[in-house]
């Protein structure tokens, strides 16, 4: 009781001190690029991954707990991150299902806060931040295509300009690469994809979701058109409407449906089923698909790519996966252990 009363004192007058301060404004150009370690907080987890793969040692914390899993089923693993972040706090944030923790953000003095453009960037997340003394920059990452620009906007503030480059010019032949690969998939030979989401599989995301922007990316065609109701996705479906679907492949989230999807009789008429075409998503150390969406989606449209079109993309995983983790996540993996994750 105590140690709650002594917290809630601490915070209120950190709160009174912060608003006897000149309002803040967002981080600008002429800001300061020197940071200290650990002084980079993060309001979403796409732009804590972003921060982590530009210098790990800026990250103040994490937005959910690592190994384990966290609201909407979004999952981290730590065993293939940096030691020296695995221990970081968990400081929440302003995804859907997160609560921010003002008490914990306090106590770790951010110098500044990025907030997540177009989705969670309105003037009452940055004032409530202001409120405490942390300036904020916005940074959009409403698409795949936007993580060059992304890349090189946080390089040039945090002072990691060759950094950004670096990253940008990365994930731009990604970009480039998969553009090209859809290049020479006609539309009538596109492979239709159902994202099956849940403890049962009959939840998914719209076709122009965030969260599905693997499947677009890769050339596949996801079988639900509807229109998302909420930002965090996850729409309710039936399984006729699944068997009316009927898709080539379907990909999978939860690791326990994925283990007994082929011994369910509602799901064995369907082609993807009968043709062995079901796939569990890959989710080291960040989730490929989405939960949270990340930089890890231009590696999971790769995988996507190979999965849908093995002959036209001739991708090497192999290759391929030690080669971005190796670029974007600071960590050297061997092949073999590449194909453990890819290929679970």
């Amino acid at each position: 009781m105590r140690t709650t009363l002594v917290r809630q004192w601490r915070l209120r007058i950190g709160l009174l001190i912060a608003t006897l301060l000149p309002a803040l404004p967002a981080w600008s150009a002429t800001a300061p690029t020197e940071l200290p370690p650990h002084s980079v907080y993060s309001t979403a987890p796409p732009l804590t991954v972003l921060v982590y793969s530009l210098d790990p040692n800026l990250l103040a914390g994490w937005n959910f707990p690592l190994n384990k899993m966290a609201g909407l089923g979004m999952s981290t693993s730590a065993r293939y991150l940096l030691p020296s972040t695995r221990n970081l706090p968990v400081l929440g944030g302003w995804d859907p299902g997160d609560k921010l923790e003002l008490e914990r953000i306090l106590a770790i003095h951010p110098k500044l806060a990025l907030l997540w453009a177009p989705y969670l960037d309105s003037a009452h997340l940055g004032d409530e931040l202001h409120r405490i003394g942390v300036p904020t920059l916005a940074v959009n990452l409403k698409d795949l295509n936007d993580y060059p620009a992304a890349f090189r906007l946080l390089g040039e503030r945090l002072g990691e300009t060759d950094r950004g480059e670096q990253l940008a010019a990365a994930f731009q032949k990604i970009l480039d690469r998969l553009r090209q690969i859809r290049s020479n998939i006609p539309q009538a030979q596109r492979r239709t994809v159902y994202y099956a989401e849940g403890v049962d599989g009959l939840m998914t995301d719209s076709a122009d979701s965030p969260h599905t922007q693997v499947i677009r990316a890769a050339g596949g065609v996801n079988v639900f058109t509807g229109k998302a109701t909420t930002l965090k996705g996850m729409e309710q479906v039936s399984m006729g409407q699944v068997l009316a679907w009927n898709p080539d492949v379907i990909l999978v989230q939860d690791p326990v449906f994925y283990r007994r999807i082929y011994h369910l009789s509602a799901w064995q008429g369907l082609q993807a089923v009968k043709t062995h075409r079901v796939y569990l998503i890959p989710r080291e150390p960040f989730n490929w698909m989405d939960r949270p969406p990340s930089l890890m989606q231009g590696l999971g449209a790769l995988w996507l790519a190979h999965v849908l079109y093995p002959q036209q993309s001739k991708i090497d995983l192999n290759q391929e996966v030690p080669a971005f983790f190796k670029t974007f996540l600071h960590i050297d993996i061997t092949a073999s252990q590449a194909k453990a994750i890819w290929q679970p």
